[in-house]
């Protein structure tokens, strides 16, 4: 009789999961939106008793919508945090991050540690020579350490 039980409980779940997919993952604004509509109306049919099975969905979905906003949140958080470093120190990460290496590994370029980090914590600014030379090592376009916003185009 379990074995029944197991196999239409199972076949029921994936089926369910099969449907809801979007809604118990969500990875989009649309999905996010249909969530929503969604718990709006469990909530409306769904009665207020502590053994209504319709809270349980409510339970599922209601996590997964706060999952996504939470993830958005850190994307949000991300994109700011991004916008307040300067070109210079975003590019001198992505060299770090790229080729492994730590503020010791720009002696040649930039000189001490000490210099590394007061340029990566903002007390400090790249010179001209410090870019001459970071751009002849790592063969890059010296423009990639400036913020240069680029003109609009005009139809």
């Amino acid at each position: 009789m379990l074995a029944v039980k197991t196999e239409t409980l199972t076949k029921s779940f994936l089926e369910f999961a099969q449907n809801a997919s979007n809604i118990l993952h969500i990875k989009t604004e649309k999905a996010y939106e249909e969530a929503l509509e969604l718990i709006e109306h469990l909530f409306e049919e769904a009665n207020d008793t502590i053994n209504e099975p319709l809270n349980d969905l409510i339970d599922i979905i209601s996590k997964s919508i706060e999952k996504y906003e939470s993830s958005q949140e850190k994307i949000v958080q991300f994109e700011n945090e991004a916008n307040n470093i300067s070109q210079e120190i975003s590019t001198l990460r992505v060299l770090m991050d790229q080729h492994g290496l730590t503020v010791s590994g720009f002696k040649d370029e930039i000189g001490s540690k000490s210099l590394v980090s007061m340029i990566l914590n903002e007390k400090r600014n790249l010179t001209k020579e410090h870019i001459t030379k970071l751009s002849k090592r790592f063969s890059l376009n010296p423009a990639v350490f400036f913020n240069l916003k680029t003109p609009e185009f005009r139809n």
